[in-house]
């Protein structure tokens, strides 16, 4: 793990502007970067990068954040990755905390794995294209199965030899010991202990982790020999584990964030073959059961998959299940069938990129319709048959997390179905509760959330008397100036006379509102602002990137959005127009006052709403012309809080 120190240090070299201009044209404009947003097309700059905070903001589609959450969101990286990148770009040492025994054993085994892999790739591509036998039998393969030299180089196919323990003669005279190759799934040791090659005489298919760094491997045989299995693939290990992998993830990732969408298939030579034709967002879960993490990684790019499928029915039938997993994580799931006998790879090699393309724009359907679809010509005639489909269906539906996606769902299923439609939502109603009931462990009752409300009658409009913008103005100030000194005029009650008193922009705020017990309504702005008065209270350093960078992504994205301004005040007014436009800064104790002000006015008000409305409950009189007292003395005080702000107010 990681050091904080290291952290820390990363986090003081980084400026952002350097970082963020590796991806993201930027032009200076003042005293920050403007660029195109890489996030969400735009032809107007609005991407703002702000090196004075270490931070950045798209106004155009929202997304802010600091070096290393942009990289997290636009590389893709986690957090320790995104720090060690950083590190390596400003040459920063990692230090990492002290590991247990067991956990620097585990990391020396996944390092010693690791060069294993690499070794044992760069020496299968070198059999592959430097030696006769690979050549002639491998490299043989490749061309009749379509795939062009690039490509071969592209996905790093090898070839390992007829000879039984050929790898295993090169691995161990390159000093590699045998019980890692052993783990790492090259080699097998017959009793007497002597190694022998576990690919020999086939044809290998590297599987590459995120990094591109080769994890394991898959490896195909050439002989026609229906005992032998077709696929060997490499043992799970600290290195790999195979329910976490997916086959082409490497090289599709690029294209899955640009196109929105992941295209999911079976096999390796579906992914090569795709790739290949021009589909490059594709990946495959290499033969196995999609698993929720396998999904999970798809979610870090895109919020759709679409799922390639051969002719085979009974397959498909077969993998309906785990294709559940993807609904019940959020994706949107489409479907795509090819024809009768042709796979991904077979239809990819027989039709030009552009066929291709267009067969899967215009047959991908949605997951649930086809489904729907397959299991009701499947029940035929049948009603029992037909009701456990209908079941079944109900199961997939419930999965969908989005409330108004599921309720369309029910709509176009009960047409599909013909199954009335209220039906359809009491049966969903029932698995829903059941879902329920088990994530809480009891007999709770859940609502019938799918049932449609009654249209309420039309409601006359109440203003809006909640106090976010002020408390966001007021954070803000504290944010940017809290440790600016001020000088503030304080009125002698006794003798009628002033004198002034030196303190901090947060002193004076925190004071002020202690006075009249006022808090924060936003429990994230609230936070923060209690955050800040106990770390002043303590004595630390603080500045605004404190919490622009901080780890609480509500808090960050809170600082973030309120530091971020969108407009500069040009210094043309200045020095072109002879225009004198007081800055901010250069008023700081009135701006202050003024926002606490407006805070303390809009309280007030909504005190006196509060109090309005008990007056239409009220029967007793003395209670009556006790809460119309305390009106007309609030009123009294908000006369006297807009005379502060030069505001004029009416009733």
């Amino acid at each position: 793990m990681i050091t904080p120190g290291t952290i820390q240090k990363v986090k003081d070299a980084v400026r952002i502007e350097e970082v963020l201009s590796d991806f993201v044209a930027l032009k200076r404009k003042g005293p920050r970067y403007l660029g195109l947003c890489p996030f969400h097309n735009e032809k107007t700059p609005s991407f703002n990068v702000s090196p004075n905070l270490g931070i950045y903001k798209c106004f155009g589609c929202g997304e802010s954040g600091d070096a290393i959450s942009f990289l997290t969101k636009h590389e893709h990286l986690s957090y320790p990755e995104a720090i060690r990148w950083l590190a390596k770009r400003y040459q920063i040492e990692i230090e990492e905390e002290e590991q247990s025994p067991e956990q620097q054993l585990e990391q020396s085994e996944r390092e010693a794995l690791a060069v294993i892999q690499q070794w044992a790739l760069n020496w299968s591509v070198d059999q592959l294209w430097n030696t006769d036998e690979g050549r002639r039998i491998g490299l043989a393969y490749f061309k009749e199965r379509g795939f062009t030299e690039a490509t071969i180089r592209t996905f790093q196919l090898g070839y390992v030899p007829e000879k039984g323990d050929a790898f295993a003669t090169a691995a161990i005279a390159n000093g590699f010991n045998p019980e890692l190759l052993e783990k790492a799934g090259w080699i097998k040791r017959r009793e007497d202990g002597t190694p022998w090659d576990f690919f020999q005489g086939r044809v290998t298919f590297p599987v590459h982790g995120l990094t591109g760094q080769p994890i394991a491997f898959g490896a195909r045989t050439l002989r026609s020999d229906k005992k032998l299995p077709k696929y060997f693939n490499s043992p799970e290990s600290v290195l790999y584990i195979k329910s976490r992998s997916l086959y082409g993830i490497h090289f599709a990732k690029k294209a899955i964030v640009e196109q929105n969408t992941c295209c999911l298939v079976e096999g390796y030579t579906d992914v090569i073959s795709l790739h290949q034709a021009g589909i490059t967002n594709v990946v495959a879960s290499s033969g196995t059961s999609l698993t929720e993490d396998q999904v999970r990684l798809i979610k870090r790019y895109a919020p759709g998959v679409t799922i390639l499928y051969d002719g085979d029915t009974a397959g498909i039938k077969a993998s309906l299940r785990g294709i559940d997993l993807i609904l019940k994580e959020g994706l949107s799931v489409k479907v795509v069938l090819f024809p009768d006998g042709e796979d991904p790879d077979s239809f990819a090699r027989s039709r030009p990129s552009s066929e291709l393309a267009a067969f899967i724009r215009d047959n991908a359907k949605d997951f649930l319709v086809f489904k729907a679809g397959l299991l009701m010509a499947d029940a035929g005639d049948d009603p029992v048959r037909k009701a456990a489909h209908i079941h079944e269906i109900v199961e997939s539906i419930a999965l969908v997390p989005d409330h108004v996606l599921r309720s369309l769902y029910v709509q176009q299923c009960s047409r599909l179905l013909q199954v009335n439609e209220q039906a359809l939502i009491s049966e969903l109603n029932k698995v829903l509760r059941r879902a329920f009931r088990k994530k809480l462990g009891g007999d709770q009752s859940m609502p019938e959330e799918m049932l449609a409300p009654e249209v309420a009658p039309p409601q006359p409009e109440v203003e809006e008397l909640g106090t976010r913008p002020q408390e966001r103005d007021l954070l803000r100030m504290l944010l940017l100036y809290g440790d600016q000194r001020i000088v503030v005029p304080l009125q002698d009650m006794e003798t009628g006379g002033s004198t002034e008193e030196e303190t901090s922009v947060a002193e004076l705020i925190f004071q002020e509102l202690a006075t009249d017990s006022i808090t924060f309504d936003d429990a994230v702005l609230n936070a923060i602002f209690l955050d800040y008065r106990h770390q002043l209270n303590r004595g630390a350093p603080l500045d605004a990137q404190r919490y622009a960078a901080h780890e609480n992504e509500a808090w960050r994205d809170a600082a973030i959005d309120i530091l971020s301004e969108k407009h500069l005040l040009s210094p043309n007014w200045t020095d072109r127009h002879k225009i004198q436009v007081p800055h901010e800064r250069d008023r700081l104790l009135d701006a202050v006052i003024e926002a606490m002000t407006l805070l303390k006015e809009r309280r007030v008000d909504r005190m006196i709403r509060e109090r309005q409305e008990q007056l239409l409950t009220i029967t007793d009189e003395a209670e009556l012309l006790t809460v119309l007292a305390g009106i007309l003395e609030l009123n009294e005080v908000k006369k006297l809080l807009a005379k502060q702000t030069g505001r004029v107010v009416v009733g």
